[in-house]
């Protein structure tokens, strides 16, 4: 096993039970100086020194980002790799669990150019004056925050703060800033090839995540501190900073406590179908480094308990333990078997006649799109002239942008805009789209149903309303409804709609003489409230009754 590792990883290593201490790891057997080994998880402490490092959080930025979080790294040595992986770590984790920087923004310092205890606080914008990263000169926040402004980088987290009358910021006794969360750091304490000591503060609206956010930098860089390099049984050390709550309560960060649960060795087997004793999923658990042994004082020998280290935040529940154990085991292992249970399948009638449909439009020479189900307000009234449409259309209570304001009641709109963002695409243009739009239904126990429709526009220097109608003819074709005014077919009938221009609108009539749909030649203001300036057809119809 140790022959075909250092093959692997393309080195010569000692790998004789005399090195395994460089290795930190456990040799189960040697023999001529090759053994196979497994190498431990490392663990990860909190290295207590007389040097007590503090973060007063002050009552003025409780209402704004409450809670923040520190830890100092001493001693690093990192290269180049090592220093462009500890910013890309930071990076991804604020575009990930962070959630763009509004839940968590990180902040890294060289210790050796600042001085504590630090502070964390709100101040007025006017008031805080710093050189904030890679800039030359000092600015206020007011300043930074236009700076930032058409930054391509930064812009986009200026919104977190850009509302509060105080931005948070961080300084230290002697006032300098180190940062001002969740937009930029300062020039003073930037942290190089050369810095040796970095404190880690991570500012936050959620302490749970903050939590998360720290321990996995630590986790994944306290190895290059000089103290676990010193460490003589295998830890990772970290030294911890002590934050000063505004009622006087102390606490020290990062905690590093592992996580413990006890699952059910029965439960696991069942979860993943392979008969495992208790024993072997606590062996497969320690492969995937999750310490597992069978819990003391259980007769049944079915408990299993498991510690979780901190780099392990997914592990919520017993079905995450029981996948880890069948990661361990192998997934091309576990034998495949038949259900139980018939699960047997088909299309759902709609969605199959929804594809038919959508393959022969396109082999007729219309291009399919897909458009959001959400739009403003004035998509679906203003522009299409028919104001009385919000009154059935599904409101979103809380929109974050004026583009998403209710549920679509038609596919015009998305077609149209479409349209708009191709002009310079050559002539005629055909678009189709075959979705649902949301409608307000009282009969219905959510409030709303939704109903599959199709649209289909055709956009060039004349209307072409003939060719949208031979559209129609082609559908209705492949339908098998025939053309007919007896009540089995379908036809068009004279039809005023505010939407298209006077007597060039039709209703669609199906069997039953129910209304299908419209189609006919756009109104030149609903033209140009999408900003388009060709004439345009369309078509617009519900295909739900034809199942």
């Amino acid at each position: 096993m140790s022959a075909e590792f250092c093959d692997l990883i393309f080195e010569d290593l000692d790998v004789s039970e005399e090195n395994k201490e460089n290795w930190g790891c456990v040799f189960v057997n040697s023999c001529n100086s090759t053994g196979t080994f497994r190498i431990e998880p490392p663990v990860y402490q909190r290295h207590k020194t007389s040097l007590r490092h503090q973060i007063f959080i002050r009552p003025e930025v409780l209402t704004i980002r409450p809670f923040v979080l520190g830890a100092i790294l001493v001693g690093v040595q990192l290269d180049a790799d090592s220093y462009a992986s500890f910013i890309d770590l930071q990076d991804k984790l604020h575009q990930n669990i962070c959630r763009k920087r509004s839940l968590v923004a990180i902040g890294t310092h060289d210790l050796d150019t600042v001085q504590g205890p630090f502070y964390y606080g709100a101040e007025k914008p006017r008031e805080i004056r710093f050189r904030p990263l890679n800039q030359t000169k000092e600015y206020t926040a007011e300043e930074l925050m236009i700076l930032y402004s058409t930054d391509n980088h930064l812009k986009r987290y200026l919104p977190i703060i850009a509302g509060e009358e105080r931005y948070p910021v961080i300084r230290d006794s002697n006032g300098v800033v180190l940062s001002m969360p969740p937009i930029i750091n300062g020039e003073h304490s930037k942290i190089h090839l050369g810095t040796r000591n970095i404190l880690i503060e991570v500012t936050a609206t959620d302490l749970e995540k903050a939590t998360i956010v720290l321990n996995t930098l630590v986790a994944m860089f306290s190895q290059y501190t000089t103290a676990s390099a010193e460490s003589d049984n295998a830890s990772f050390l970290v030294e911890p900073v002590e934050i000063v709550s505004v009622d006087g309560s102390r606490q020290e960060y990062p905690e590093l406590r592992e996580r413990s649960m006890t699952v059910s060795a029965a439960n696991i087997k069942q979860r993943i179908g392979v008969d495992l004793k208790a024993d072997e999923i606590c062996e497969l658990l320690n492969r995937m480094s999750l310490r597992a042994n069978l819990k003391q004082g259980d007769k049944t020998r079915d408990a299993v308990e498991v510690q979780i280290p901190i780099t392990r935040a997914d592990i919520l529940h017993e079905c995450d333990v029981a996948e880890d154990v069948a990661i361990a085991y192998g997934f091309n292992r576990i034998e495949q078997q038949f259900p139980k249970a018939n699960t047997i399948g088909e299309p759902f009638a709609l969605n199959k006649l929804t594809d038919l449909l959508r393959y022969d439009i396109a082999a007729a020479g219309w291009t399919e799109t897909l458009n959001f189900a959400l739009c403003s307000r004035d998509d679906i009234s203003v522009k299409l002239k028919k104001p009385d449409n919000l009154k059935k259309a599904i409101k979103i209570s809380n929109p974050k942008t004026l583009e998403f304001q209710v549920a679509r009641t038609t596919l015009l709109p998305g077609l149209l805009k479409t349209l708009a963002s191709n002009r310079d695409m050559p002539l005629p243009l055909r678009l189709f789209e075959i979705q649902d739009v949301v409608l307000k239904d009282s009969t219905s126990d959510v409030g709303a149903k939704n109903e599959r429709r199709l649209c289909a526009v055709y956009c060039s220097r004349t209307s072409g309303f003939e060719i949208i109608h031979g559209l129609l003819d082609r559908i209705m074709q492949l339908l098998g409804v025939k053309w007919t005014r007896d009540g089995t077919g379908y036809y068009i009938s004279a039809h005023e709609d505010p939407t298209f221009l006077d007597g060039r609108c039709a209703r669609i009539v199906g069997p039953g003489d129910t209304t299908l749909g419209t189609i006919g030649v756009l109104h030149p203001d609903v033209i140009t409230a999408f900003a388009l300036t060709l004439p345009i057809s369309v078509i617009d119809l519900n295909i739900e009754p034809f199942l």
